[in-house]
């Protein structure tokens, strides 16, 4: 089932009696990287994903986004679904979503977090994101793109999937430069949610050993901080681990759902 709230593509699958869990996707994606997550989910739970607002089938609007407009936006969709006891999933920038929402709403069953990070940007990652932008200003979306994917995905799954990383990147291209800026601009000025580990529910933390975006060990210093943490590294997988490993993912999700 398809919905469309304050102008976001929300996708449904699964029992609205079930419990529910909110997917969020990472940047430059949308909500179909969780296809194959949530088609092992949506017997026994209630699976919400979206396309985070500039990306996908949502609505782009002005493009200046901050991930507190991106948490208000989630906010929306649990509201409007009236939705309890929620479980959020967030992959990289979802992730960073996922966390600011702990921070600020603080009334979640669990997370699950993927591929991300507490911390805010260096100065040395601004500077990167701002020459992004000023590239994509300058050349188009696709030599950025071209650039990311070849860090976000192992060399040894660009060679083995190569139809799959094209097809990816061409659902990419259609989607608006705005958004793909708005999207870097959100990640330049989010705060560190470091802190706020304390308050976390039971956690489960998933992270890649050949991770090139998010640096190895990051998700086992986190899960160090947390109370209630599980955590499991993905051998042999990048950046976008649900696709890299998409049996081992979906166990380690159903392993930690059972427990909680």
């Amino acid at each position: 089932m398809k919905n469309v709230i304050d102008g976001m593509k929300i996708f449904v699958q699964g029992n609205s009696t079930f419990q529910p869990i909110v997917f969020m996707h990472g940047f430059p994606f949308d909500h179909t990287i969780w296809d194959d997550v949530i088609e092992n989910l949506k017997d026994k739970y209630y699976c919400i994903s979206y396309d985070i607002r500039g990306f996908g089938s949502s609505e782009v609007g002005c493009g200046q986004y901050t991930m507190e407009s991106y948490v208000d936006d989630l906010e929306a969709i649990i509201t409007q679904l009236d939705l309890h006891n929620v479980i959020l999933c967030g992959f990289s920038m979802g992730g960073y979503i996922a966390l600011r929402a702990n921070e600020r709403l603080q009334n979640f069953k669990a997370l699950i977090l993927a591929n991300t990070s507490t911390t805010s940007d260096s100065d040395e990652a601004k500077v990167k994101r701002a020459n992004a932008i000023q590239k994509i200003d300058k050349d188009g979306v696709e030599p950025f793109l071209d650039g990311f994917l070849k860090v976000a995905f192992s060399s040894r799954y660009q060679k083995e999937h190569q139809e799959k990383i094209f097809l990816l990147k061409e659902k990419i291209l259609n989607f608006s430069p705005i958004g793909i800026k708005g999207g870097l601009l959100a990640m330049i000025s989010r705060t560190d949610t470091t802190k706020s580990l304390k308050q976390t529910p039971p956690t489960l933390l998933i992270e890649a050993s050949d991770d090139e975006i998010i640096p190895s060990k990051t998700m086992q210093k986190l899960a160090k901080k947390i109370k209630n943490s599980h955590y499991i590294e993905l051998k042999e997988s990048g950046h976008v681990s649900m696709l890299h490993k998409p049996k081992k993912f979906v166990k380690a999700l159903k392993s930690f759902l059972e427990v909680i």
